[in-house]
């Protein structure tokens, strides 16, 4: 790339008090990376969105309704995105994970991940100019302004083509309100508060261009020793798991569990799903899902020979799709049942 320009907005709040009502699950910062060469010819295609779908209004994605209209509109709008070129990159942020001093003020919370998501652009690009969406009070923004450029930025004599600026989008950048308007649609799909029940269509016209990293950051540690990795196994496995879980359709609780890690197998296959997470979302359709109701439905999926691995040593589920999956379940069934069994013996 000769110079990137990189465009960026979030999903979301940054209240870490989930109890409130309304309150959102995840926070999802995204950035629209476009190459200057494309620059001219990309930013035709928003003027004519908001003509055409917002009456000439920023292109928002809280404009849009939650209806199955406003869900349409969506779809049509990426649809026409597909035109143009450019990558999506987003960290999705779970907020009930969040500790540390200070992150429970906005402010803090604010750069501290805007430090984490940014950090990446200095270490990949020479040459860059990131565009965020102007935020807050005076003193605030001048604070962030100067933070990322310090912190951040890391221009230096061999290194100064770049800068971060704060735009307002409505009035001068309107390919920030993109970045706002597909950070919404992350938003439908990860954030388990305010996610849609059809997200699967909103990923199949983003999947091909977009990059998502999750926080906490995960790491794969599993205790059975693996062969040198056999992609060809990896592949057949997901294929196996994939195919078990499109072919039920169950008409109660397990069906909505099984579409939610069908989802993120989908979206995030390497992602561990905790159990609170998948009842948030299974709460949406069924309020007095707990738990117990939880372990019962993975219970009856495996009865019906869907895929499910956990993994000794972590909290969640998700639906295999490596040879290191299929190890970590078994890890965790031999570490309880092989004492078990000892047991047994011993006692007769």
């Amino acid at each position: 790339m000769q110079h990137l320009h990189i465009y960026l907005d979030e999903f979301g709040n940054t209240s870490l008090n989930l109890e409130k009502a309304g309150t959102f699950s995840h926070f999802v910062l995204t950035a629209l990376l476009i190459d200057e060469s494309k620059l001219e010819q990309v930013r035709d295609l928003p003027k004519e969105i908001s003509r055409r779908y917002f009456k000439r209004h920023p292109i928002r994605s809280s404009r849009i309704t939650n209806d199955e209209s406003g869900f349409q509109k969506r779809l049509d709008i990426l649809q026409e995105l597909r035109r143009l070129d450019f990558l999506i990159l987003s960290l999705v942020i779970n907020k009930s994970k969040v500790t540390g001093e200070g992150l429970n003020q906005s402010d803090v919370f604010y750069k501290y991940f805007n430090r984490i998501f940014l950090k990446q652009f200095p270490k990949n690009f020479a040459s860059f100019s990131i565009h965020a969406d102007e935020l807050g009070w005076p003193e605030f923004r001048r604070s962030l302004q100067h933070y990322i450029n310090t912190k951040v930025i890391q221009r230096d004599l061999f290194t100064p083509d770049r800068t971060y600026r704060l735009v307002e989008d409505c009035l001068e950048e309107l390919l920030v309100q993109l970045a706002d308007f597909i950070s919404g649609c992350l938003g439908k799909i990860y954030c388990t508060s305010h996610s849609h029940e059809k997200a699967a269509y909103l990923f199949d016209l983003l999947h091909d261009r977009t990059f998502v990293d999750f926080y906490p950051f995960e790491e794969s540690d599993f205790s059975l020793a693996i062969p040198v990795q056999d992609q060809e196994k990896n592949d057949l496995i997901a294929k196996i798991a994939a195919a078990l879980a499109e072919q039920h359709r169950l008409s109660n609780e397990a069906q909505a569990v099984l579409q939610y890690l069908y989802l993120m197998f989908r979206t995030a296959p390497d992602r561990l799903i905790e159990k609170y997470e998948i009842i948030e979302k299974v709460k949406k359709s069924f309020p007095n899902f707990t738990e117990h109701h939880l372990r019962l439905c993975i219970q009856q999926l495996r009865d019906y020979g869907v895929l499910i691995s956990s993994i000794q040593g972590k909290s969640g589920y998700k639906l295999p799709d490596r040879v290191e999956d299929i190890a970590g379940f078994y890890n965790r069934y031999l570490n309880s049942i092989v004492p078990m069994i000892n047991w047994l013996v011993y006692e007769k």
